[in-house]
């Protein structure tokens, strides 16, 4: 649904416009995740290792993505939250797989926490902030108020 002046509302944008909006986002976190995935070799790996770095780290940035892009946009706040925090949450599990670093899983999985937490947030203040700026005038039509 748009304003009168053409402008989506934030609370009625279709995932299509959330998607168009936030897509900027969502890409730049997919290379960076696949990119430092692939730092993590530091030693050296065989292609394939290279590979499945650049993978994981583009899932790991498809969900970082979607959350600080269209989810954001959008004004999801639990599905933002949730995968904001999702690299930490998944190193912390890889850890604790691993075997005896369960105080580092611990530590992983508390700053995920506290990552998603921290988005909710954000997105929600971003959109009290933008559902303020719209302002009903006299005439009745909406206009921002800056």
């Amino acid at each position: 649904m748009r304003s009168k002046h053409g402008t989506p509302n934030q609370s009625y944008m279709t995932w299509t416009e959330a998607f168009r909006k936030g897509r900027e986002r969502w890409l730049m976190w997919i290379v960076i995740c696949s990119v430092l995935a692939c730092a993590f070799l530091i030693k050296g790996g065989s292609q394939a290792d290279f590979l499945w770095a650049a993978l994981i780290g583009a899932a790991n940035g498809a969900a970082v993505g979607f959350a600080v892009g269209p989810a954001a946009e959008k004004g999801t706040l639990i599905l933002s939250g949730l995968l904001a925090g999702t690299p930490f949450y998944f190193l912390g599990i890889s850890v604790f797989v691993m075997g005896d670093a369960t105080p580092v899983a611990s530590v992983f999985v508390v700053v995920g926490i506290v990552i998603s937490f921290a988005q909710c947030l954000r997105v929600r203040r971003h959109a009290d902030r933008r559902n303020a700026s719209l302002v009903e005038n006299k005439s009745g039509e909406i206009s921002r108020s800056h």
